[in-house]
């Protein structure tokens, strides 16, 4: 068990300088979206809210599908290799997901007739969607090669950097924001940030296409490989997501408004958990285990990545317990004073999350993938019939407590996983 001492050893300004950096950005796309919601719920409404998280929700859904998380094929090729191998493969997974975008085009009209997407915001949709899937692998890409700073810079213009700029719009100007101005600004981060990402790797040579040519076996080996963390990742997002549709269809816009603030603050844990340690440590697991790194250096390796995550967890979810009555005093609506022990039961998740995180990365980097897909598909069935039973008969607390029941089964499935297999090969946290 590592004390406290082992874990501050070592500790310099140069060795935290890049989490430092990395909490900054997330922090700061973060803050970004809470300022965003806040001025939607006080200034215009949860009926509002809920109608923008429905759409951002549905973008989240296609990003994922159209993506169809090559990437997990992808990574591991690019890990540890060189530029010119790294823009074989690089120049092969555009070419594929070019596919992607055209099953966008084909496919989002049937959005618009489930009601998932109004159609008057159907372009602003699909632009978004599209840049959002490249700007994604671009951050993607340079987190596989360790250069995580300018990956959370990049993801920090895409997430929220566009916010501040469109929040100054009422305050000096006068004007006011309104769904097509927020989804237009929403719509330049995303290609700002693409443009930023290319870049990026342009300078480090690994968009160097001349003598490079479609490796279509490569390719339809990587559907193979990533279809399995297709249906994993469609497995969680419906986990993360599907309860917004469902409060949706059985209590209204409004009441996902409501859900939606809530969730948006107890989610800031996990979201740093996930875009600040996980960013870190995902190319470092898979180092570990890739070339086969001695057992003190594993244990070492996935010690902190443990440990950071739960202390992380702990001190920004007692920060957000700290702050948000202020908050409710400053928007001020009873429909949210209302529901404020929902937020409480929210937050059970965080801790649950922070050691789930760190075994789903152990097992991926040892390529237990069918653990995580069974483990995934188990919790998102059970997400959606505890769903479907609750929200009738508790409302927002059916949902959340869903959430809760869900997660907790997929750590428990793929904890005895991992320790089932940590007694073959005598490796450990």
């Amino acid at each position: 068990m590592p004390t406290i001492a082992n874990f501050l050893k070592g500790i310099s300004f140069e060795n935290v300088k890049g989490t430092l950096f990395n909490f900054g950005f997330r922090a700061g796309g973060i803050f970004a979206k809470f300022l965003l919601v806040v001025y939607i719920s006080k200034e215009m409404s949860l009926e509002a809210l809920g109608l923008y998280n429905i759409v951002a929700v549905t973008v989240a859904w296609s990003v994922y599908v159209i993506g169809f998380e090559f990437y997990a094929y992808s990574l591991r090729h690019i890990v540890g290799e060189s530029p010119d191998v790294i823009s074989r493969h690089v120049f092969n997974q555009m070419a594929f997901h070019i596919t992607g975008f055209s099953f966008l085009l084909v496919l989002s009209p049937f959005l618009v007739v489930l009601d998932f997407v109004p159609l008057v915001v159907l372009h602003y949709f699909i632009l978004i969607t599209v840049f959002d899937q490249m700007s994604q692998e671009c951050f993607r890409i340079l987190i596989a090669l360790e250069r995580s700073q300018f990956a959370n810079f990049i993801y920090l213009i895409k997430s929220g950097l566009w916010v501040y700029p469109l929040l100054l719009l009422p305050l000096v100007f006068g004007i006011d924001i309104h769904i097509h101005l927020i989804l237009g600004a929403w719509l330049a981060g995303t290609v700002l940030s693409f443009l930023f990402g290319m870049w990026k790797l342009w300078t480090l040579r690994l968009l160097r296409f001349r003598s490079v040519r479609l490796d279509w076996p490569w390719i339809k080996q990587g559907i193979v490989v990533a279809f399995p963390f297709l249906i994993i990742s469609v497995a969680q997002i419906t986990m993360d997501f599907a309860d917004r549709y469902l409060i949706d269809y059985f209590l209204g816009k409004t009441e996902v408004g409501v859900y939606s603030f809530y969730y948006g603050i107890a989610s800031v844990p996990t979201t740093l958990i996930t875009s600040v340690l996980v960013a870190q440590y995902y190319p470092r697991v898979i180092n570990v285990y890739k070339f086969n790194r001695p057992e003190a250096e594993k244990r070492d390796v996935i010690k902190r990545f443990l440990w950071q995550c739960i202390g992380l967890a702990i001190i920004t979810s007692v920060a957000a317990l700290a702050l948000i009555n202020l908050l409710l005093d400053y928007v001020n609506r009873k429909e949210l004073l209302d529901q404020i022990s929902l937020f409480y039961l929210m937050l059970l998740q965080v801790i649950m999350f922070a050691v789930q995180v760190v075994v789903q990365t152990i097992l991926y980097a040892k390529h237990f993938d069918r653990a995580l897909l069974y483990s995934a598909l188990t919790g998102a069935v059970a997400n959606v019939v505890l769903n479907i039973l609750l929200i009738p008969v508790l409302g927002l607390y059916g949902a959340t407590v869903s959430t809760i029941v869900a997660m907790l089964l997929i750590l428990t499935i793929r904890t005895i996983v991992y320790y089932t297999q940590k007694k073959t090969d005598h490796e450990g946290i």
